[in-house]
């Protein structure tokens, strides 16, 4: 029955890879050379990020959280994605505190709430997170999603936080293409990164806005990547063969999946020894031909939400520049005083 399976997957594989649908073995990203927890992708504006970093998405806020950060700190991690709405910016603010490593040595990021989109409201938020995480500045501020729209006039306050040091990049998190096109043609600087879900189930449906992301040079933030832990995905032909091959387990061939695809990665877990064992994917590699039958699986988790299709509201266009004339004004007023 095993042995059918695997040949079935392999004439789904050819059928693929000679339809074009294929090419499973390019990078969206320049890896790197001697890739590790401390390697790091390139982001604009001469910064950089770790290829694999600590989610803390539905971790709960306290010693759970804490817990969490202090062990993939130790492990040497040297990332962590939490968000405003996740309710645990304290708790990793916390953790990092109590680790003993130095805050420039961490790359931290939060993101900004669909409740808080426009100018002034988004400038209230950093400053709210910038408070939960007691810290002075973030790694990478994103937007969660484009939900509730202003999507012009948020990202300007975030090009704002970035120009005052309160963010050293910028991006943000579910948008699809039309939405970042919105961006693009405003004139606007373009996100550092865009944070999607994206595993071998989405690949082939999500591939356009890959292209698009690595034709703009916007680095693809995964999540989802372990399939939401959920033991029938993991349990796929494809998975389970890879990992017996490599000796390696299901969580692991699709973290490597990941990084070969050229997607920084953030895997949520609250154990110890899970958060170990998804570092552990740099010292073996798969081949071109399970890379391909990785990506030729299809199907939906349906545990995350899908904001890719919201609809493009910009919000006011001119806000930002106005609030900035003012400023300059008042500064020449309080000059001639």
């Amino acid at each position: 029955m095993a042995r059918m399976a695997r040949i079935a997957l392999a004439a789904g594989w050819l059928s693929l890879a000679a339809s074009g649908i294929g090419d499973a073995s390019r990078a969206y990203a320049t890896l790197p050379e001697h890739p590790s927890l401390t390697a790091k992708f390139q982001l604009p504006s001469e910064r950089s990020i770790p290829i694999m970093g600590l989610g803390v998405f539905k971790s709960k806020p306290g010693p759970e959280t804490e817990d969490a950060v202090k062990w993939a700190l130790e492990h040497g991690y040297r990332m962590i994605d939490t968000a405003a709405i996740y309710g645990n910016e304290a708790s990793v603010g916390k953790a990092i505190r109590e680790s003993g490593i130095a805050r420039k040595e961490i790359f931290l990021a939060t993101k900004l709430w669909d409740s808080a989109h426009g100018y002034d409201q988004a400038h209230k938020a950093i400053r709210k997170s910038l408070q939960e995480l007691r810290v002075d500045y973030l790694d990478l501020y994103l937007i969660h999603s484009p939900n509730t729209g202003k999507l012009i006039e948020t990202w300007d306050a975030l090009i704002d936080m970035k120009m005052s040091g309160l963010a050293h990049s910028i991006g943000v998190s579910n948008f699809g293409i039309p939405h970042l096109e919105a961006i693009k043609a405003h004139g606007r600087e373009l996100p550092a990164v865009n944070q999607i879900e994206m595993h071998p189930l989405n690949w082939q449906e999500r591939k356009a806005l890959l292209e698009w992301c690595h034709e703009n040079g916007v680095l693809v933030q995964a999540y989802g990547s372990l399939f939401f832990g959920q033991q029938e995905r993991l349990a796929e032909e494809a998975v389970t063969s890879a990992a017996s091959a490599k000796g390696r387990t299901p969580a692991q061939v699709l973290l490597r999946w990941g990084f070969q695809m050229g997607f920084q990665l953030i895997p949520k877990s609250i154990k110890k020894e899970r958060i170990l064992e998804n570092s552990q994917i740099f010292d073996f590699e798969l081949s071109d031909e399970e890379m391909e039958q990785l990506s030729f699986l299809k199907g939906e988790l349906g545990a995350y939400w899908q904001p890719l299709d919201a609809p493009v509201d910009l919000g006011d266009v001119t806000f930002a520049e106005k609030k900035r004339g003012a400023r300059s004004g008042e500064g020449a007023r309080r000059s001639e005083m």
